[in-house]
């Protein structure tokens, strides 16, 4: 019997440790949609166009998408099929309410609509792109999504230091041991002010998570509690993409200049 029990403890031990080996790449996104390690190719930071025209801003992380265009936000979910390579998006987008272009300040909270898009995703001269057809209740058409190529890039909390801008604001961001905290002020007498953590997801690649407390007196989105991600992209400048429930806000800033003091060239010149 002490042998009997022994093989079936062994076979049990066994077979926990295939389901947990099989299970290691599965994530859970944050709508609850599990997600395997194929899905995952599309994470990174998306450039794209409905019907060839527009500007359409994308990032997907472990099957989460934020975007963004002229006249939407978008949240949703993707999902990638590696037998044909074919990657699914369903996206909700709402209607923005403020549209800073000036400021690069964007809330989406107005009216919904769904949009479903359903492409290739294939690699052109070394860079990963997703070109399909969408549909919504009103039109139907095609897409077209390029990896801008941001992802690969290092994460580090000292890269966040200092004073980010954009048109009537400032970030002021301070890395301490384990995140970097942050305070949003407006540079006008609007009182906008707005605060919160960022942290590490994982440094061989771009994206920072972000939690943030509160974001009051300002034009839009004046939530607590809201979370999202933060990169810094190909030009150097800070993006954000934050969520609280239905309501989104998306917002750019210039890095900060640096500090160190610039030598004047030398004149070589001869008299």
């Amino acid at each position: 019997m002490r042998l009997v029990h022994t093989l079936m403890l062994s076979a049990s031990m066994l077979l926990a440790g295939c389901i947990a080996e099989e299970d290691k790449d599965k994530i859970t996104n944050e709508q609850g949609v599990t997600v395997s390690d194929p899905t995952l190719a599309l994470n990174g930071l998306w450039d794209g166009q409905f019907d060839q025209a527009g500007t359409l801003r994308v990032l997907i992380y472990n099957g989460n998408v934020y975007g963004l265009d002229e006249n939407r936000g978008y949240y949703g979910t993707a999902l990638l099929n590696n037998d044909n390579r074919t990657a699914t998006l369903a996206l909700t987008s709402y209607a923005l309410s403020q549209n800073d272009t000036t400021a690069k300040q964007y809330v989406a909270d107005g009216l919904s609509q769904e949009y479903s898009l359903n492409g290739l995703l294939y690699t052109v001269d070394a860079s990963p792109q997703v070109v399909g057809d969408f549909e919504n209740a009103t039109a139907t058409g095609s897409f077209v999504l390029t990896d801008d190529g941001t992802w690969p890039n290092n994460s580090a909390l000292s890269l966040l230091a200092g004073k980010w801008t954009a048109t009537g604001y400032e970030l002021y961001v301070e890395p301490l041991s384990s995140k970097a905290s942050f305070k949003g002020i407006s540079t006008d007498s609007s009182g906008c002010t707005f605060e919160g953590d960022i942290t590490l997801l994982d440094k061989n690649f771009a994206l920072y998570a972000v939690a943030l407390r509160e974001r009051k007196n300002c034009p839009a989105f004046n939530e607590t509690n809201a979370s999202g991600y933060a990169v810094i992209n190909t030009d150097g400048a800070l993006e954000l993409y934050l969520r609280k429930d239905t309501d989104l806000l998306f917002m750019t800033f210039a890095a900060p200049v640096s500090s160190t003091p610039v030598e004047p060239p030398t004149d070589t010149t001869t008299p």
